[in-house]
């Protein structure tokens, strides 16, 4: 593979809006589709109810510098352009609620959410609370769980299926870190594969190989590890994410 198609694979990264990433962008395109659209890779304005102002595509007022109007057109390409645009202004304001340091999937998880609240109501909500005081797994759950938190449930069933992929991806692993981060791996599972353990400090590497090595004593087979590993990557089910009826079958 040349080096031009190796940059290509490599996933995008915003040095600038270290909360903006891929992964974000696609759960919000996921769950907030394009609208208006006229066929031919075509979009025209729209006006959500009670504004005044034109939008275009995902929610955009601009294409560009300018401000939409009603005679305006904007292909595929322009509309992904400007939600970029648009995201790096949003994704810097909601860094500005979050205080605490968070892994990739769990930026994306925020972002999603922020985006279909809006920031005004994202700095008063519960879940924010939540996620700066290092909530446990459960208490998050019972905020962001549709199944739980009947809210959401209001919302239809892509406000349910949003809320339940946020939430399923704010608890997935972010199993790049060990990659970035050398370190003698004393145990047969890296614990650098706990997100809600992992800071980058120095010490807390310390921490790390001195309790894999522990473990490596006590547990030498690795069976113990490899066990609580599992539980601790289990989707929810009862809270978070029950099992579909398919799955069951």
């Amino acid at each position: 593979m040349t080096s031009h198609k190796k940059r290509k694979l490599k996933e995008r990264t915003w040095k600038k809006h270290p909360f903006l990433n891929e992964k974000g962008i696609e759960l919000i395109k996921r769950f907030n589709p394009a609208r208006t659209f006229l066929g031919i890779g075509r979009y025209a304005p729209y006006k959500d109810y009670g504004e005044d102002c034109w939008r275009i595509g995902y929610g955009s007022k601009k294409l560009g510098k300018s401000y939409l109007r009603s005679d305006d057109i904007a292909t595929e390409e322009e509309i992904n352009i400007q939600l970029e645009e648009d995201l790096k202004i949003f994704s810097d304001l909601v860094s500005q609620y979050v205080f605490v340091p968070l892994n990739k999937n769990r930026k994306a998880a925020i972002l999603s959410f922020a985006f279909s609240i809006g920031i005004n109501s994202l700095k008063t909500c519960r879940l924010l609370e939540l996620i700066n005081k290092s909530a446990n797994k459960n208490e998050l759950i019972k905020e962001w769980s549709p199944y739980i938190n009947r809210l959401w449930c209001s919302g239809g069933d892509l406000m349910v299926s949003q809320r339940r992929t946020e939430l399923d991806t704010y608890l997935a692993p972010d199993k790049t870190i060990p990659t970035f981060v050398p370190h003698r791996c004393y145990a047969k599972k890296c614990l650098l594969n706990l997100p809600e353990t992992y800071t980058g400090a120095p010490n807390q590497l310390k921490a790390i190989e001195y309790l894999e090595k522990k473990l490596a004593q006590w547990d030498p087979s690795g069976e113990a590890l490899r066990r609580f590993f599992r539980y601790w990557s289990e989707k929810p089910r009862s809270l978070g994410s029950p099992k579909r009826q398919q799955d069951l079958d």
